[in-house]
C-alpha cells in the first residue's frame, strides 16, 4: 500500500472515530498513535445533508462540540446557525457533496460529457455513412 493509500486510510479512520465515538480526542489519537495536533489536522466537517437558507449550500458541523450544541455553519457564505433554520439539500448541493465525499473530482461529469458527445458523434457518422451507402444503390 502507498503512502498516499495509508494517509487516506488513516483520515477516514480518524473521522469514523471522532464523529461516530464517545471516546475522547486523546484516545483516539492514543489508538491512533497520533499526537493530538495529528488528529486535529485529519479530522474534517461533518455534512449534515441540510442546505443554507441563504445560498443553498450543504451545511456543515466544524466539530462534536458544535453537532452537540446544534451548531451548523455554511462553508460557502459563513451562515450560522441551528438545524431548525435550515433548509432541505438542493439535488445539485446533494449530488456535489456526493462527490466531494467520495473524492471525485468536477471533471467527474465532463468526462461523462465528453463520453456522450463522442458518442453521438460516432452515432452520426455511420448514420451519414449508412445513407450515402443506401442512396449509392438507387
Amino acid at each position: 500500500m502507498d503512502a498516499a493509500k495509508r494517509k487516506r486510510n488513516m483520515t477516514r479512520r480518524a473521522n469514523e472515530l471522532y464523529w461516530g465515538s464517545d471516546e475522547s480526542v486523546n484516545q483516539i489519537a492514543e489508538r491512533l498513535d497520533l499526537s493530538k495536533s495529528g488528529l486535529y489536522g485529519m479530522i474534517g466537517p461533518l455534512n449534515s445533508g441540510l442546505g443554507c437558507p441563504i445560498c443553498g449550500a450543504e451545511v456543515e458541523y466544524a466539530n462534536r462540540t458544535a453537532r452537540d450544541r446544534d451548531e451548523l455553519s455554511c462553508p460557502t457564505c459563513t451562515w450560522e446557525g441551528a438545524e431548525s433554520e435550515a433548509v432541505p439539500l438542493s439535488q445539485d448541493a446533494a449530488d456535489a457533496a456526493y462527490r466531494e465525499e467520495r473524492g471525485l473530482a468536477d471533471g467527474f461529469d465532463q468526462d461523462r460529457t465528453r463520453i456522450m458527445l463522442g458518442s453521438t458523434l460516432v452515432g452520426a457518422a455511420v448514420g451519414f455513412a449508412l445513407f450515402k451507402y443506401i442512396r449509392r444503390g438507387d
